[in-house]
């Protein structure tokens, strides 16, 4: 993850944090209360800032982090955090199955590539334990998005892939159960990320950033009915059964074949 919303926030308490951050971490907490995490092993993949993981501590559990690349891990190691894992090649973890109660995926851990994308969740269903729980977030793909829009449909630099409620399902069907999603950083909020990310990325840890944020939330109160422009999603482990593609007996797709005959007309 080289999320621009969590970037040089490392040494910073989470109440300082850009709104959009602290938004996907009480997204997590909700769902962690729901599903009232005690004294579970869990793993927190993605997040940059050490703080984000003692954020996700409060509400139980015994955390361990992976970093999305080596980069990460070294800044967090001379932070004083040696205990973070890497993500390994062909986004590979690092344990042994079965080794988890909970696996929450950050912001921008998924890339968008649905390749990548269904390697790394097929790793979080190997180290999860049976009926574990899978919770990420990522970049709500709003087919008319008015913030989007007023960016020229330009995504936030280093926020991963988006996935509309359709593709998201989709990725997770196969091998976890949905249970459900939440979403956050509305209209106003996610005008002023845009604006922030595309012509001031250097304001961070300011009294003005922080001004602006909330003066933006406090509008998005009088659109709450709306979706956000992030989602947080959740599913229970199941079998991992891939889908096959139905084949006619000679062994060809059927989709393809379909194709075919109407294209030759």
């Amino acid at each position: 993850m080289n999320n621009s919303d969590t970037a040089s926030y490392t040494e910073t308490p989470p109440a300082n944090y850009p709104l959009p951050l602290q938004m996907e971490l009480e997204a997590v907490q909700r769902i962690l209360q729901a599903l009232r995490v005690q004294k579970q092993p869990c793993l927190a993949v993605g997040f940059h800032a050490p703080a984000s993981c003692r954020q996700l501590q409060k509400y139980g559990g015994y955390w361990t982090s992976v970093a999305t690349c080596s980069a990460n891990q070294t800044r967090r190691k001379v932070e004083g955090q040696d205990d973070v894992a890497v993500l390994g090649k062909d986004a590979q973890l690092p344990f042994a199955d079965k080794q988890f109660d909970l696996v929450v995926l950050a912001l921008g851990a998924l890339s968008g590539d649905r390749q990548a994308d269904t390697a790394l969740v097929y790793e979080c269903h190997r180290v999860l334990k049976v009926s574990g729980y899978l919770i990420l977030t990522v970049e709500y793909a709003k087919p008319f998005g008015l913030a989007k829009l007023f960016n020229h449909w330009h995504p936030v630099a280093h926020a991963g892939g988006q996935y509309s409620e359709a593709a998201l399902f989709d990725l997770l069907k196969t091998g976890f159960d949905w249970l459900g999603m939440r979403t956050c950083c509305r209209f106003c909020v996610q005008m002023v990320r845009q604006w922030i990310d595309r012509r001031h990325p250097e304001m961070r840890h300011t009294p003005w950033l922080t001004a602006f944020y909330w003066a933006a939330r406090l509008g998005d109160y009088l659109i709450f009915f709306t979706r956000g422009y992030l989602v947080t999603a959740y599913g229970r482990r199941k079998g991992w059964r891939p889908r096959a593609t139905p084949k006619l007996a000679d062994g060809r797709n059927i989709s393809e074949t379909v194709l075919i005959k109407l294209g030759s007309r």
